[in-house]
């Protein structure tokens, strides 16, 4: 919470907009960094997203030829099933054909896997 607190501020987002939050980036060579676009009406792109996750990564020293953003599919599955989301939203907001598909990707949490057990006195 205190990241998305953070980048809001300094993205100048209000919390409260019905803008996105992730949006269009530009680089700007002036300043040497990247800067949203000010029509907050689009989602950011996916190849922005990897484009700048790849520069980040080089920026560490790190080979960004062998890291990609489908651990993020899994991430984000995962956290919203061991939070109740309902599969119909996991499945629209990942935009998974069909409920076979999210199974591979989600990770149930230790404490949902041991609640199985524990509803059934075991």
């Amino acid at each position: 919470m205190k990241l998305l607190e953070r980048y809001l501020s300094k993205s100048k987002i209000n919390a409260l907009s019905s803008e996105f939050i992730f949006r269009p980036v530009v680089f700007c060579k002036s300043r040497k960094e990247f800067i949203l676009k000010s029509n907050g009406n689009k989602p950011i792109s996916y190849s922005s997203v990897r484009d700048i996750f790849k520069a980040k990564l080089s920026d560490l020293g790190l080979d960004a030829a062998k890291y990609g953003l489908h651990s993020f599919r899994s991430g984000a599955a995962s956290t919203s099933a061991n939070n109740h989301v309902s599969e119909r939203l996991i499945q629209r907001h990942g935009r998974w054909r069909s409920s076979t598909s999210i199974d591979s990707y989600v990770k149930d949490s230790l404490e949902d896997r041991l609640s199985v057990s524990r509803n059934l006195n075991l």
